[in-house]
């Protein structure tokens, strides 16, 4: 649709003149195919010329002409205070048709030079991934896909906690109750009848412990201070602390692994807290000679922020000179201008720390100007249970694994039921459990908080992944039936990898004849499909895949229109309208599947 954009602001550039001096050309795209493909509201341009918005969009129907070229059939049509361009059915078809099978993914742009760094998922080491790590997780591989797809460099960093008092929790703790001399932490361990076979592992007996930890605190507080203690010998490299400390992020990052490999996540770097260790007194240092460090309460180091409109100051060392949060955020924010000279830095974290954003992003300001306008927070809202907030301390959690296990196992029992002879069952209901997952989490403006119920979080229908995925499916078989290459030309040419937000198709020669696509149901498709560029910048420019994951439910939405109301392989059909059918069938197809592959859920071919 870039096109026909640019044709119309041409047009009005070039009637308008003066009019238009210093005012930006806001296209949007109307309601529905019959109203037009790119709209120009005129009531900013109506009230500098003092006219009625719906007049001036009479008068400037009859005045312009825009240039489409290549295109035979544009025309302009004032809708209410709205001047919509609009294609005749042949030329939409022809325009749609061309972006979607020709050899550039559609809706990409080109390389352009713009280095964005997103930092995301970054969980605690010693916990388990529970549901609310996924916002976090998926979010930002989301945004990775999406930057990548419109041309900008990205790096993907996971930004582990991997220090901080929680882990002098984590060493009083295993102090306590779990140290034997060649720690395993389920050797010489009786593990209780309810525990389920699969959470039997070091890494749950170290949730269990940090739990037990919070339980024996609200009893006895100073064991608080013991906590304390262990992590001021780990910042001073006591031998025992780091021996420890390094094991509980060995098996950690080993569990990590496999989580993000069954969800389809990479990272380029995954240094964590710790990586900045060496580099946070250069950030005190830096900090000082700048005169804005200042002695807080009880000998604690602060840089003040009421001159910037923030009346809580900055803490960067506590009292025992130990670090924080925000020492450690500097440091991997002068790290990363460093390293990747970036134009934009996102972190993907929750809503619960827009506080501290305020305060680091301010600080950076303060050190170095050239930090303003390029680093980003990126909030969401939290994932609750029905009884209130998630709280790993007191272990009232839901484990992502059991959820995705959950919805794996929903869809299996449907496809026994419906499908029995299905090739490959397991892994089509993976997919299809995994869609609805990640669906689910990305249809949800991320900005709002999401009160976890099982069958909210695995639906399989309503708006739902696997509603699109089935649409998919139900293409490829369509294309299967048709015989010939139909059904290759709907595939990819290779498998894409999480290394790629690209699906690389082979290219297809739209049908000379599109004249069996002027029905409506045909007509609303294009428009449908037409709507995924705009959608993908969106997604860009929120920071979030809401509007993706809406259009491609409208793209599933009208494929089903079509795939009822426009006979495909229908034997009276001409060869001609079934080769048109056919083609809109792959580039939809298509569309559906690179726009999942964006927010990490693949399509199934067979369901």
């Amino acid at each position: 649709m870039e096109r026909l954009k640019n044709a119309l602001r041409t047009a009005l550039a070039d009637a308008m003149g003066e009019s238009l001096s210093g005012m930006e050309i806001t296209l949007e795209r109307p309601r529905s195919a019959e109203m037009g493909d790119v709209a120009f509201p005129c009531f900013r341009l109506a009230k500098v010329l003092g006219k009625n918005p719906a007049q001036l969009a009479k008068e400037l129907a009859s005045a312009i002409r825009p240039d489409v070229s290549g295109l035979d059939g544009a025309e302009l049509v004032a809708v209410g205070p709205y001047l919509n361009l609009k294609l005749r059915p042949e030329a939409r078809a022809k325009l749609l048709l061309e972006a979607t099978l020709g050899g550039v993914p559609y809706g990409s742009a080109p390389a352009n030079g713009e280095t964005v760094v997103v930092e995301y998922s970054s969980p605690n080491i010693a916990k388990l991934f529970t549901i609310g790590h996924l916002r976090s997780t998926m979010i930002g591989h989301a945004l990775v896909q999406v930057n990548r797809y419109l041309g900008c460099r990205t790096h993907r960093l996971n930004h582990l906690g991997d220090w901080g008092t929680q882990f002098g929790t984590l060493l009083a703790a295993y102090k306590h109750w779990a140290e034997v001399q060649n720690p395993k932490l389920d050797q010489d361990f009786e593990w209780a009848e309810e525990i389920p076979e699969k959470r039997r592992t070091p890494l749950f007996r170290l949730f269990q412990l940090y739990v037990r930890f919070h339980q024996e605190e609200e009893r006895d507080p100073a064991m608080h201070d013991e906590a304390r203690n262990w992590f001021k010998r780990l910042e001073d490299g006591d031998g025992e602390a780091r021996r420890l400390w390094s094991w509980f992020r060995e098996i950690s990052l080993a569990e990590f692994q496999r989580i993000y490999d069954r969800l389809g996540v990479a990272f380029d770097a995954m240094d964590g807290e710790s990586f900045y260790e060496d580099k946070m007194s250069a950030v005190v240092d830096q900090l000082k000679a700048s005169s804005i460090l200042e002695p807080g309460e009880g000998g604690a180091q602060i840089v003040p922020l009421e001159d910037v409109g923030i009346q809580t100051p900055c803490l960067v060392l506590k009292a025992d000179g130990t670090s924080i949060y925000a020492t450690r955020d500097l440091a991997a924010a002068l790290y990363r201008k460093g390293t990747y000279a970036f134009d934009r830095c996102l972190y993907v974290v929750g809503g619960e720390q827009v506080l501290h954003f305020q305060q680091v992003f301010a600080v950076l300001g303060k050190l170095d100007p050239w930090f303003q306008g390029r680093v980003t927070h990126t909030p969401f809202g939290m994932i609750t249970l029905p009884e209130g907030k998630m709280s790993t301390r007191k272990g009232n959690v839901i484990f992502l694994e059991d959820v995705l296990d959950e919805a794996r196992e929903r869809v299996l029992a449907i496809i026994r039921e419906k499908n029995p002879e299905l090739p490959h069952a397991e892994d089509v209901a993976e997919m299809l459990g995994m869609g609805a997952v990640l669906f689910f989490n990305a249809l949800n403006d991320r900005v709002k908080s999401i009160t976890f119920t099982w069958d909210r979080a695995v639906a399989l229908d309503g708006d739902t992944g696997p509603y699109v995925q089935y649409a998919h499916a139900r293409i490829l078989s369509v294309l299967r039936k048709a015989g010939g290459d139909w059904a290759e030309l709907g595939r990819p040419v290779a498998s894409p990898t999480p290394e790629s937000a690209f699906i690389d198709y082979a290219p297809l020669a739209v049908p000379a004849d599109l004249a069996g696509l002027n029905e409506p149901a045909a007509q609303n498709l294009l428009f449908e499909l037409a709507g995924l560029p705009d959608a993908i910048r969106s997604a860009q420019r929120e920071n979030m895949a809401t509007a993706l994951a809406r259009q491609l439910l409208s793209i599933a939405k009208a494929f089903s229109g079509f795939y009822t109301n426009c006979p495909i392989l229908w034997l009276e059909n001409s060869l001609e309208v079934r080769n048109a059918r056919l083609a809109l069938c792959v580039a939809t197809a298509r569309t559906l599947r690179q726009g999942l592959f964006l927010m990490g859920i693949q399509a199934p071919e067979e369901m």
